[in-house]
């Protein structure tokens, strides 16, 4: 806390000390989520846990514009994750302050958006508002389960997050995203590899439209990394995907396809997902989500079948009440166990239940 006033003290000086900077703003945003969470079958037992950042990540992050003129500005965002029962920053990304995201650059309300820094790819920007699960399930509605021979560097179950549908920010990358123009917008994003010599080693590069008109929303998204650890850097994981989002009155329907693939060992997980949630009153909404994570040969043919529950309830605009339940059952060739999203442990069979209340707060 001491970090964050100092941060937003010295902020506060800079855009108020000079004259010069009167139109500029800095932001402080973040949100908070906390609750507890009940698994079956955790290791072959029940747990109970005072679970947090699920609903949404705990997060905290300054933004900042300076009006330029001309709908021209300058823009800068940075954004850390933490750990709400130890108080810890959570370590995103290879750990750090601000290791969500970190960048600067400049928008145009003609010409679009050029950042600079560490930024999400486009599965993100282009796909997750097709994503049910997020809204429904939150943490626990994104991909895991009986996956780890696919071999993603650095994650913790080899699987984690394979579809980078939470969100896995690239370092070192140039991004630009299009103005809106007939109801169309995409993106580009570059990340080098720094490499003397090979410029293409342990590089990425992520690309990314989307259509919205009316009722119907669509998009598409492709991000290749390449990862040192795999082949001396010139292999990668690599991810596309595509959904489609259909609206009438207070009924929201949403389809969701991705694919992964690592270029080294072959290893690939098709998605299929399909989803609905209904607003009740302005206060209560109910949804609903289904999965089906199916790998291929490499994989041995595992698959995994999870289906999601949601009621959340908004106490005003800023706070709301959840219940979840999240079920996952596995199969294959490979006698696999199950295991939901951010759980720490896999279950000792093929099935997984958890069930969750929570709140989340945003400010």
């Amino acid at each position: 806390m001491r970090t964050l006033l100092t941060c937003v003290t010295a902020a506060c000086i800079l855009v108020s000390a000079n004259p010069a900077y009167a139109q500029s703003a800095v932001q402080v945003w973040g949100a908070i989520d906390a609750g507890i969470t009940m698994v079956t079958n955790q290791k072959g037992s029940h747990n109970y846990t005072m679970d947090n950042g699920i609903a949404m990540p705990n997060l905290w992050g300054l933004r900042g514009t300076e009006d330029l003129g001309g709908g021209n500005k300058a823009i800068l965002e940075l954004i850390d994750q933490f750990n709400l029962g130890t108080g810890a920053i959570f370590p995103t990304n290879g750990g750090g302050l601000f290791g969500r995201n970190a960048y600067v650059g400049v928008s145009s309300d003609r010409y679009g958006k050029l950042t600079f820094g560490e930024q999400y790819d486009f599965m993100i920007d282009s796909l997750l508002r097709f994503d049910n699960s997020a809204y429904i399930a939150g943490l626990y509605g994104f991909r895991q389960g009986p996956f780890a021979a696919l071999g993603i560097p650095g994650n913790l179950s080899g699987s984690t997050n394979f579809d980078r549908m939470s969100g896995t920010a690239i370092s070192n990358s140039v991004k630009y995203t299009t103005a809106t123009h007939c109801g169309l917008t995409g993106g580009a994003l570059y990340s080098f590899g720094g490499v003397p010599g090979a410029f293409a080693r342990n590089d990425g590069k992520s690309f990314g439209v989307n259509y919205a008109g009316g009722s119907f929303s669509a998009g598409a998204a492709y991000t290749y990394q390449r990862y040192a650890q795999l082949a001396n850097g010139m292999a990668g994981i690599r991810n596309f995907g595509a959904g489609a989002q259909y609206t009438f009155q207070s009924v929201w329907l949403n389809v969701l396809y991705t694919n992964t693939k690592n270029t080294a060992n072959n290893a690939a997980i098709n998605v299929y997902q399909v989803g609905a949630r209904y607003q009740f009153t302005p206060a209560v909404s109910v949804g609903g989500d289904y999965e089906l994570m199916k790998g291929n040969a490499v994989l041995n043919g595992d698959k995994a079948n999870q289906f999601s529950l949601g009621l959340r309830y908004a106490l005003s605009k800023r706070t709301v009440l959840y219940t979840e339940a999240v079920y996952q059952k596995v199969s294959g060739d490979n006698n696999p166990h199950a295991w939901i999203m951010a759980v720490s442990g896999a279950s000792s069979s093929d099935k997984q239940l958890l069930t969750r209340l929570g709140m989340l707060h945003r400010f």
